[in-house]
This record gives C-alpha cells, sequence and structure tokens, in this order.
C-alpha cells in the first residue's frame, strides 16, 4: 500500500489497497510497456492458457483483464476523493506479477501530484488515453475479441468505485461529478464514441435495491471451473449449461 494512500482503504475499497505500489530494487515486475507489446502479451496469454489447460483465449484474456483492472479503484479513488492524479501511464508503470501469471497490481515512480482544475475527460485522460487505451488494444488484438468486452471490464471497475467514492468517509458533495460525467457522455469532446459509457445499468426487481447489471457479458464463466459474476446480464433461466 501507498501510505499517502492509505484513507483510501476502507469499507468496499479496503481490498484494494495491495493494487498499487511504489516501485522499488526488491520487486519483481515488468515493465508495462514491455508486457502489452502484441509478441509478449501473445506469449504470455498463451503460456497462461496452457498452464490453465484452455484454448479459450478470449474468456481467459477477460478473466485476466478483470483481476488486472482492479488497479482502477485506488486511482480512481484518488482522483475524486483526494484530488490526486497517480502516475498511471502505461509508459510509467510496472505490472507485478505472479507465479502463475496472475496480475497483482501496478508499481509507481511516485504517489502522484494534486490535480488542477480541468475537465472531466482531461482530468482522466492519463488514465484513459496514456494507460487503458493501449492495453485494450493490445488484449483484443491477441484475443480476438472485439474491444468493447474489455473496455466493459474496465467500466465495470470504474463505476463501481465512483458509486463507493460517493458513500466514502471522505465524501464531499460532488465529489464523483467528473467520473458521472465521463459515465454518462455517450461521445468524447473531440467527437468519439465514449468506450466508458453507461458499462452497467440498475434494474429493478422488486427487492429493496436494484439489481446491479453489466451491459457486455465478461464471459469467464466459459472457462472450466469459473461461475457467472454477480452482475451478469445473462437471463438466469436461459444460461448456457
Amino acid at each position: 500500500m501507498i501510505d499517502s494512500l492509505a484513507p483510501l482503504f476502507s469499507g468496499q475499497l479496503a481490498a484494494y489497497g495491495k493494487n498499487l505500489q511504489l516501485a522499488d530494487d526488491q520487486q519483481q515486475a515488468v515493465a508495462g510497456s514491455q508486457l502489452f507489446q502484441p509478441d509478449y502479451f501473445a506469449e504470455f496469454i498463451g503460456d497462461l492458457a496452457a498452464r490453465r489447460g484452455t484454448d479459450d483465449l478470449l474468456a481467459l484474456t477477460s478473466i485476466w483483464s478483470k483481476w488486472y483492472f482492479c488497479f482502477l479503484a485506488p486511482a480512481v479513488a484518488a482522483n475524486l476523493l483526494l484530488q490526486r492524479e497517480l502516475p498511471i501511464a502505461l509508459s510509467d508503470v510496472g505490472v507485478a506479477l505472479s507465479a502463475e501469471g496472475k496480475p497483482l497490481g501496478l508499481r509507481l515512480p511516485h504517489d502522484g501530484n494534486s490535480l488542477p482544475p480541468c475537465s472531466p475527460f482531461e482530468r482522466f485522460s492519463t488514465l484513459i488515453q496514456g494507460h487503458l487505451e493501449p492495453v485494450i488494444e493490445v488484449m483484443a488484438s491477441v484475443s480476438k475479441a472485439s474491444p468493447r468486452l474489455f473496455w466493459s471490464n474496465a467500466g465495470n471497475l470504474f463505476e463501481f468505485t465512483t458509486t463507493q467514492t460517493e458513500l466514502h468517509p471522505l465524501a464531499t458533495a460532488g465529489c464523483s461529478a467528473p467520473a458521472r460525467a465521463v459515465l454518462e457522455s455517450r461521445l468524447r469532446p473531440d467527437g468519439r464514441r465514449n468506450p466508458l459509457f453507461a458499462p452497467v445499468y440498475y434494474k429493478d426487481v422488486g427487492a429493496s435495491e436494484p439489481q446491479r447489471l453489466r451491459r457486455i457479458c465478461c464471459i469467464r464463466y466459459r472457462l472450466p471451473g469459473v461461475d457467472y459474476c454477480s452482475s451478469c446480464p445473462l437471463d438466469r433461466d436461459k444460461r448456457p449449461e
């Protein structure tokens, strides 16, 4: 955990403190810019598939991306609650991996800088253009999946964290507004489609709280021994066996 970010990790965000750490010479990490070179990542995910005994690269890359995108929780929370931009451009970070190839988190060169006044999309430009875009381009190319699948996985964490910041002890009035503006905008300021637009929706099921559902299934259920996620949009009564 990065000490200056410690106040973020309470409640539903408590488990995400380990997903960002400061880099030092004692930590083993692969440079983000190396891991997400197409040939390197293709070999990496191919080796992971062989160890897990699956040839479904699409489903495996999808679930791996969900583990990887856990770094979004502390990055977005720091942005909204601490007014702090972390150095999370892909070219600046290292990626720590377990012996089994599971992403353990990012290693950062420092603990960030104060955010200047800026628009919502400018506020998240390092995250979106500097990290998610190049990572998702490679994931989609290697797995042959639509980039929309991986943007949905990232958007699911982005929306979850935004919601949790509104309930956080450090929350102030309107603190989540920049992230909500991104989630609610169909287009980016330059007119391009916003891939983080409305990644989840809430369905009234007659319970005390609406049901949170993804708009796109992450297809993790296609892997042996892996169940549907709690926000799966597939009809519970019509799911494949």
